[in-house]
């Protein structure tokens, strides 16, 4: 497992206890403590979950297992200049995200919010290119 595998892998266990940590305590303040949290939180914590987590486990698993380009050495293939933007323009919409969620109402915000979410689909985007390419019948098929 390359570099880049093992940091996809990695950034998403620690959405997973970060999402799990931050919905734990929601789900005690429900029942204990009682704090007035904004719902924006709920949006965060899915967010930490469903694309930190979820995704990047999925993304950082296809780009260790899906067959690597004819003729690309592996070393090659954890430098992906791709891939790694991938990564990190995900990452960066995620941060903005967390962020300036609970401020949304702001207008800044907002507009942080918005490029927030380009970052995430240019993210997502630049998988889905990187990674159609692997996508193919075994060889001798």
């Amino acid at each position: 497992m390359l570099t880049l595998h093992r940091l996809f892998v990695k950034t998403a266990i620690v959405y997973l206890i970060l999402g799990t940590a931050l919905g734990g305590f929601m789900l005690a303040n429900k029942g204990w403590f009682r704090i007035n949290m904004p719902h924006h939180f709920v949006t965060i914590h899915n967010h930490m979950i469903s694309v930190g987590f979820v995704m990047m486990m999925i993304m950082g698993v296809a780009y260790w297992m899906f067959p690597r380009p004819s003729g690309v050495p592996l070393r090659e293939v954890g430098r992906e200049p791709m891939a790694w933007a991938n990564y990190f323009l995900l990452n960066l919409g995620l941060i903005l995200r967390f962020v300036f969620e609970p401020f949304a109402d702001w207008q800044p915000a907002g507009n942080l919010l918005i490029i927030s979410s380009l970052l995430q689909m240019l993210g997502i985007s630049m998988f889905v290119v990187s990674i159609w390419k692997r996508i193919r019948f075994p060889a001798g098929k």
